[in-house]
């Protein structure tokens, strides 16, 4: 014989599941910053704490003079990105996109974009569970190699902040 769950029942057993699993996913992004934190560290980058599960590490380009490559932790992934212009200093064209799409398809492992701000992007997301030291430090070397090539191919379409 099946029981019907009454409406109160239900409802309990449902905030149970979503509190459970707000639970597993706040240990898991524990977990993940703390990893991220060890892998810097043995990294040997100079870096800053921006946030709980935000560091930056700077860089000097050869076309982009200084800059931050932003390693963040969304549970188990890490994404390493730069800004490379903000929105107000970008003049997008029609042959800017297109050498964009372009630099997006001749770039090894790192994505360009444009956030949802209107921000130019260099960015790489990364799996923690399987990130070492080394490979932290080769993605962090790839976003700041990317984003000094795509800004200097992107300078034309980039206004100097003032």
């Amino acid at each position: 014989m099946r029981k019907n769950l009454s409406p109160v029942t239900l409802l309990l057993a449902v905030l149970l599941l979503c509190f459970q699993g707000s639970a597993v996913a706040a240990h898991a992004q524990e977990r993940s910053t703390a990893r991220v934190a060890a892998l810097l560290e043995e990294s040997g980058y100079a870096y800053t704490k921006a946030a709980d599960s935000v560091w930056a590490v700077a860089f000097e380009g050869k076309s982009l003079p200084k800059f931050n490559v932003v390693a963040s932790t969304q549970q188990d992934v890490l994404v390493l990105f730069t800004i490379v212009a903000e929105k107000k200093n970008l003049r997008l064209t029609p042959e800017s996109m297109q050498r964009l799409l372009q630099m997006n398809g001749d770039l090894d492992r790192v994505k360009i974009g444009i956030d949802k701000d209107g921000d130019l992007f260099v960015r790489i997301d990364l799996s923690i569970r399987v990130l070492d030291a080394r490979e932290l430090k080769e993605n962090i070397e790839q976003v700041a190699a990317a984003t000094d090539l795509v800004f200097s191919a992107m300078r034309p379409s980039i206004a100097t902040p003032k």
